[in-house]
């Protein structure tokens, strides 16, 4: 694992999260050179959908990959999967309807790590970390919710309160290299480059 650390920047670390996948084998040279370029913490696995056999054939292709290098696997939205291949944990996307994650924190248990896509909002955000989260996931791609009651916020506000105020590390999606300061100098703990990351890695400049 890497970890950053810039001037008025306090330190954080990568987390890459590939498209969603149909042909792994295909996008290996692209991990490759991705991990390289920037180390992350963690490597977040999309996949398209596809018989299980299939799946952890995938899982399994790319998993030999990260973790030679000593780097977290997480499965987005496979809880059952991520629990059966040894991965490191599950990233519950924003599609995955809230009450699921209570009942995803018991199927996976403790030993796995659960993490939350909550988009722009303060109280998904609030009711994951209450339901057995271990970080949650802010985007740059998904307008902010004001909370009932308050006033409209930025991103970079909602990070800040949350990086003061809670406990739960937070990692923010960004859409291009110029969001990534920002976020930092709030405090997030892991900055998540959006798609374009892949076209090329190089433009992405992360501090460490």
């Amino acid at each position: 694992m890497t970890t950053g650390q810039g001037a008025g920047m306090t330190a954080y670390d990568v987390y890459l999260a590939t498209p969603v996948l149909r042909d792994v084998e295909a996008f290996l040279p692209d991990l490759a050179r991705g991990m390289q370029q920037h180390t992350p913490a963690a490597v977040l696995l999309r996949l398209a959908d596809a018989p299980d056999a299939e799946l952890i054939k995938h899982i399994q292709t790319v998993q030999s990959v990260v973790h030679a290098q000593d780097i977290a696997l997480m499965l987005e939205d496979r809880p059952a999967l991520a629990a059966r291949t040894g991965c490191d944990g599950v990233h519950l996307s924003t599609g995955f309807a809230e009450a699921s994650v209570k009942d995803v924190r018991k199927q996976i248990g403790d030993d796995l790590q659960l993490g939350v896509a909550v988009g722009g909002s303060r109280d998904a955000a609030m009711r994951a970390g209450e339901a057995g989260a271990d970080y949650i996931s802010f985007s740059t791609a998904i307008p902010v919710v004001p909370a009932e009651g308050e006033a409209p916020e930025s991103l970079t506000d909602l990070v800040r309160w949350w990086c003061l105020v809670m406990e739960l590390p937070a990692v923010v999606e960004v859409e291009d290299p110029a969001q990534v300061a920002p976020f930092v100098q709030v405090g997030a703990d892991f900055i998540l480059p959006g798609p374009a990351f892949w076209e090329n890695p190089s433009l992405w400049a992360f501090s460490g």
